[in-house]
């Protein structure tokens, strides 16, 4: 029987993570579970690495906080389910493993065998940018994200320029929408959500102090 090699992370590691930074670790699939249950990190699985997320600024969580109370308020009486990320999403197809700010599930959640927190049946997930992470959830978490078959939305909230970008699936296959929303009277819409980009950015604290 192999032996699964118990990954621990250095103390750079810690300081980078402590610091917002992100972290890199090549490991297969069975160390990333072995992983994950133990880490207190934001972790995702992404092309045989694990994704190990630092500590998020405080715009950035209110941010996640609006758009869970948006998104909840909106979708009442509609079979919709909206959870923060502590909820994991994993692909049914190959290895991958992420995890949302925000996600929601249209009707009931079908989870992964042997869990509670880990979903295959996402409806619309929500990525707030932050510096250390944008790249990577725009470049390489997008196209993952778009291979799941239950997935019919991205919402990217910047919040250093105040913009949204909806990427959307449509009837066409391996075909997405993207839309963008950069100025406050902008009426962002996906599926039955609409909200005003004012709601999300209005009244927010002055990173800069």
């Amino acid at each position: 029987m192999e032996t699964i090699q118990k990954i621990q992370l250095t103390e750079a590691q810690v300081v980078a993570l402590d610091s917002g930074k992100t972290v890199s670790i090549p490991a297969s699939w069975d160390e990333f579970l072995y992983f994950l249950a133990e880490t207190p990190y934001r972790t995702d699985y992404h092309n045989q690495h694990i994704i190990i997320m630092g500590l998020a600024a405080f715009i950035h969580e209110l941010l996640v906080g609006r758009i869970i109370a948006l998104l909840t308020a909106l979708s009442k009486g509609g079979g919709y389910y909206v959870a923060g990320s502590n909820v994991g999403v994993q692909k049914t197809t190959g290895r991958g493993y992420y995890n949302p700010d925000v996600t929601v599930v249209k009707g009931q959640p079908a989870f992964v065998a042997g869990s509670n927190a880990i979903i295959t049946n996402p409806f619309l997930v929500v990525e707030v940018l932050s510096e250390s992470t944008a790249a990577y959830d725009l470049y390489h978490k997008l196209p993952k994200y778009e291979q799941i078959d239950s997935l019919q939305g991205v919402i990217f909230v910047d919040r250093f320029d105040q913009s949204v970008m909806i990427a959307e699936r449509t009837d066409k296959p391996n075909a997405w929408l993207h839309t963008h929303y950069y100025n406050l009277t902008d009426v962002v819409k996906i599926d039955r959500f609409t909200f005003l980009l004012s709601d999300l950015f209005a009244d927010l604290p002055d990173e800069s102090q």
